[in-house]
């Protein structure tokens, strides 16, 4: 800006007009410098907080995401600094540095530069910490690097190891009840050496389990500039740089010592999340339009972990992580004033991400046909609205959407086996891979799957006033969603074709100038082309012709012309199909499709009528209602209720039904201005069913250990129970769930106690959930005294137990907050603050993470959340100009 000085000859009355204007000018300075609303308004405030707090103790639930990752001290500071020109002068420049958390390990730090009207500068850093967990154990040594090892003295080689049949501190028994065998048709207990051999094995590697803390760690820098041109057009450039540290669990599996076995893994986090955006808008009288490109890059700095198994601690595993990707976006928005009663809204997008990491790969995965998934996702999206105010009552709008999602990555077949498991047997395939003659049937040879999803959508609406305070609105959505993948021999998804349609109704109304009511109604219909032969498109091996096969057939062609999904007939042993057909070799005893016919390790066909909830048939109806009464100046009252209910009518098996109910109650009383008083309930509840099936196969066996009788269940012997495996009505089952919560709280403000020099604020709140799951059905055991002749049971081979409902999960909470500030002079104050927070669970789930629990998985030993803390913190706060 340039200052210019005019030299010029005035006349004595030009000079008396001037030094009046003069005069004026100074007296309204000084009124603004005595006017202290006036200041507040034009001059705002700089404000320094800088303290020191304590908490009684740490928990990971309870502190995380407050920035708390230790019991004791901690530092309190917070700033929010201002500058420049005050707002009334006329200096257009302003600044501000904002600082929240600082002496915590969730800082943030923003601060901005800029002359209102041309220019903008700003600069961003802050931090997220994430405690997820703070009882997880582990025996591996190297946690945080992506080499882990059991220590050199482990010692368990079989599984299982530990069974808990004696309460203790982690549920630990010396016994090993899991070597006990029938020998001579008597039941033998563990012998002295398999006990001595088990109590050295825990000697040896309970004292190797240690405490690791999982957490996230967010650490995220950012820039952007912001450059305005006249009145119309800005142009801005943003970047960020993220950076993610900490350890997750993660599970490992793998066959190599001949069985499953897993390992809950401290895998570490390393990652970079790369960000910049350039955007560019015009603004103007009736147009207005805007446009940007934007890239990211993720980079995982730990692109593979390496383990050794704690069945087998000389076998050493790897595994991949999250691949590098990159990401680049193009977008372009904008909107027109047609006319006064119409507008017209648009946008459209195009993306583009990809990811190339190279495969890791060993003599698992003999066939690997390219170094990388060259993976390439095509992202396309464009949307318009066209809004109308008919009449001064009446406003119509109209919007349609196409949005694309396209997997654009190569199929290729891989050919691999089970992490550590060596060929078995011979596969009916041989013949295709004469590079592999040793290729067994525990073989996998897969194909990938590129999802793709095509949405159009359209949306009609119309909002009509009644009368002044009182308007309804509705409308109607539908929606078609394709759902395929490119280059795939069979159709790769469940849904290849789903359609949803949505009509609402809303009703806003003044009942009574003091009482404002909202009624909204909606029902959806979603109908869906549903496909369980799905699967096929990711075992090519089912289009082939097996070793053995009636001629020319194929899985596939088995599946067509038999008019069969992958779990085969709905027939129990008999009756038999024709020796040589196409249901005898494909569904051997009328069992599902066998897997080793189509090459895969695992049985991945569904159960016929199994539905996935996201991809079926569903009818959705839903209630939203509020309700506020302001009862007089003081006092209001306010409250809502929601209901949603989703039904899947053609789902056999699958989520079946689910239903959602919320109520909130909230008053506010403000007795004046300087106490207030807010209350407040709510109350939820969410239910759902779920239906399943445990069938196992067909068989002609008919005794366990000799014994034939059944005592329960839908068959009395053995024999007939195997015959009818696949369809035993007992081997079906549901389970309900009911979740309630509970919340109930209070807070509260007083000001000018004290003389006006304190203020206190407080809160607090209650909340109590639980969790009752009630299954039907049941399942088979075997009688561990079958043939027994000594035991009063060992003629029972097998009993049926019914279900029981699982143990009800709960937890409580109180969260308790006062804080007071003491006001020492205009522009210094005091504040002290207490927090109580109280929490007490019960899990069933933790107890499968205990020694003895699981005997194929190595224990996590992680508990059910429990904590009781106190915290209090004291700070100096400093305003100025």
């Amino acid at each position: 800006m340039k200052n210019q000085r005019h030299f010029l000859q005035l006349r004595a009355s030009v000079l008396a007009v001037h030094g009046a204007l003069g005069m004026f000018a100074a007296m309204q300075a000084q009124a603004q410098a005595t006017d202290p609303a006036l200041v507040e308004l034009t001059q705002p405030k700089s404000t320094v907080e800088v303290g020191v707090g304590t908490t009684s103790a740490f928990s990971a639930k309870a502190d995380e995401f407050n920035g708390i990752s230790r019991k004791g001290g901690y530092l309190i500071g917070n700033v929010e600094l201002r500058g420049g020109g005050a707002y009334d002068s006329a200096d257009p420049t302003r600044w501000l540095i904002n600082g929240s958390d600082l002496g915590l390990k969730s800082p943030s730090l923003d601060a901005e530069y800029g002359q209102q009207g041309r220019f903008r500068v700003k600069f961003g850093y802050d931090q997220l910490l994430r405690n997820a967990s703070d009882t997880f154990q582990t025996p591996y040594q190297g946690v945080g690097t992506n080499s882990m090892l059991l220590p050199s003295n482990w010692m368990t080689v079989v599984i299982p190891r530990l069974s808990a049949t004696t309460p203790s501190a982690r549920g630990l028994s010396p016994d090993v009840t899991a070597s006990s065998a029938i020998v001579g048709g008597v039941l033998t207990p563990p012998t002295a050496a398999q006990a001595t051999a088990a109590a050295n094995m825990q000697a040896a590697d309970l004292p190797a389990f240690h405490n690791v803390d999982l957490f996230t760690k967010r650490t995220r820098f950012s820039l952007g500039y912001e450059q305005v041109f006249d009145t119309r057009w800005l142009v801005s450039l943003s970047l960020s740089d993220e950076h993610k540290d900490g350890l997750r669990a993660q599970g490992a599996h793998s066959h190599a010592t001949g069985g499953d076995a897993s390992s809950i893994l401290p895998v570490p986090i390393d990652q970079n999340d790369r960000q910049a955006s350039l955007g560019v808008s015009y603004t103007g009288d009736r147009f207005q339009v805007q446009a940007a490109y934007d890239v990211s890059s993720f980079n995982n700095n730990i692109d593979s972990v390496s383990w050794n198994m704690w069945s087998g601690p000389t076998i050493n595993q790897t595994m991949s992580t999250a691949p590098s990707n990159l990401f680049q976006k193009f977008s372009l928005s904008g909107s027109l004033q047609a006319t006064p009663a119409t507008r017209v809204t648009g946008a459209a997008s195009y993306s583009h991400s990809s990811q190339n990491a190279a495969f890791l790969s060993d003599a698992t995965a003999p066939i690997v046909p390219v170094a990388s998934a060259q993976a390439l996702v095509v992202s396309e999206s464009v949307s318009l609205k066209v809004s109308n105010r008919t009449t001064k009552d009446l406003t119509l709008s109209g919007g349609y959407k196409y949005d694309l999602r396209e997997n654009r990555t190569p199929v290729n077949t891989y050919v691999f086996y089970d992490n550590g498991e060596a060929p078995a047997g011979v596969s009916p395939f041989r013949y295709l891979f004469p590079s592999l003659p040793n290729m067994g049937t525990d073989v996998n040879i897969a194909a990938n799957t590129p999802y793709s999803r095509r949405v159009h959508a359209v949306n009609l609406d119309a909002d009509y006033q009644i009368k002044m305070g009182n308007h309804i609105k509705g409308g109607v959505d539908a929606t078609n969603t394709d759902r395929y993948c490119l280059n795939t021999w069979y159709q790769c998804v469940n849904a290849a074709s789903s359609d949803e349609t949505t009509v609402h109704a809303d009703w806003f109304g003044n009942v009574t100038p003091e009482v404002h009511t909202r009624l909204g109604l909606a029902t959806a219909h979603r109908k869906v082309t549903y496909d369980e032969n799905s699967f096929l498109a990711r075992v090519p091996m089912a289009n082939q012709t097996p070793t053995g096969a009636p001629a020319g057939s194929t899985a596939y062609s088995a599946l067509t012309s038999l008019g069969l999904n992958g779990w085969g007939p709905a027939l129990g042993l008999t009756p038999a199909a024709p020796a040589g057909s196409l249901l005898a070799f494909y569904f051997p005893l009328n069992n599902p499709l066998s897997n080793t016919l189509y090459a895969f390790r695992n049985r991945i066909s569904e159960l016929q009528g199994m539905r996935r909830y996201d991809q079926a048939d569903r009818d959705r109806n839903k209630l939203r209602s509020s309700v506020s009464w302001q009862a007089n100046e003081k006092l209001e009252l306010q409250g809502a209720l929601d209901y949603s209910e989703d039904r899947y009518k053609n789902s056999v098996y699958g989520l079946k039904r689910s239903n959602t109910g919320a109520l909130n109650l909230d008053a506010n009383y403000a007795a004046n201005e300087d106490f207030s008083v807010g209350v407040f309930a709510s109350f939820e509840q969410m239910n759902t069913k779920q239906a399943g099936n445990t069938y196992t196969a067909n068989s002609a066996a008919a005794n366990v250990n000799g014994a034939t009788a059944i005592d329960g269940g839908c068959f009395a012997t053995i024999a007939l129970r195997n015959a009818s495996n696949k369809i035993d009505p007992c081997l079906d089952w549901t389970s309900t769930t009911k979740d309630k919560t509970t919340t109930l709280g209070a807070s509260f403000t007083k000001s000018k106690l004290m003389g006006g020099k304190l203020s206190l604020q407080g809160s607090f709140a209650y909340s109590a959930g639980r969790t009752d799951i009630d299954v039907t059905g049941g399942n088979y055991v075997n009688n561990p005294y079958a043939g027994i002749a000594a035991n009063p049971t060992g003629t029972i081979a097998a009993y049926y137990i019914p279900a029981t409902p699982m143990p009800t999960i709960k937890a409580t909470s109180w969260d308790f907050r006062l804080t007071g500030t003491w006001q020492l002079k205009t522009d210094v104050a005091v504040r002290v603050g207490y927090a109580y927070q109280r929490l007490r669970s019960e899990d069933w789930a933790y107890e499968g993470m205990q020694d003895g629990a699981l005997t194929q998985v190595i224990p996590t030993r992680e508990q059910s959340p429990v904590y009781n803390i106190h915290t209090l913190g004291i700070a100096y706060i400093a305003s100025f100009r």
